[in-house]
């Protein structure tokens, strides 16, 4: 399954993605507001997760796609939905961007892409996204790709050892607009 858009192609990690994923994901200002993603990241770590990533895609319970660059076939970040609900056909996404990739609009291309995905592709009645109150660039893409804000959970998670607010946002199928 590959997603393209004009300088972007989304598609299943390769392991030969590894090595080229590797040193974005294990960038501190990269993985400062992920949740699930340690630093330093432990190398060992990122083939079984691109390869579960992949079967997990396969078999349809997340969908994870590599952000690859048209112009140079490298990928450059993740974007996913990783928490998709058959039954209430609604999923959250989540991504991350090389740091050296920031700035580009690259991330709000992929973002939208995937949106379009969601509802036209998958038949979405609902994408929602979490985001850390501070992360300015990352409300900047979900606002872009057409979602809401509709609540503020205060210190939801914890981070580093701090409680962070989150920020919840979300888009339903008629308020969608490619």
């Amino acid at each position: 399954m590959h997603l393209k858009t004009e300088r972007l192609i989304l598609r299943p990690f390769e392991d030969t993605d590894a090595s080229v994923i590797f040193p974005l994901i294990n960038e501190a200002d990269v993985v400062r507001y992920l949740l699930a993603v340690p630093h330093p990241h432990p190398e060992d770590r990122l083939l079984p997760w691109m390869r579960s990533a992949r079967e997990a895609t396969r078999r349809r319970e997340r969908f994870h796609f590599a952000i690859v660059l048209r112009e140079t076939r490298l990928p450059v970040g993740d974007c996913s939905f990783h928490d998709v609900s058959w039954e209430n056909m609604s999923a959250e996404f989540g991504y991350w961007l090389g740091k050296p990739y920031w700035g580009r609009g690259y991330m709000t291309e992929a973002v939208r892409e995937l949106v379009r995905f969601g509802f036209e592709d998958l038949g979405l009645e609902r994408i929602h996204a979490r985001v850390q109150a501070p992360n300015i660039a990352s409300i900047r893409v979900i606002e872009k790709a057409g979602l809401k804000l509709e609540y503020i959970a205060r210190r939801e998670v914890r981070k580093d050892g701090e409680f962070r607010d989150m920020l919840h946002y979300g888009l339903i199928r008629e308020e969608y607009s490619p």
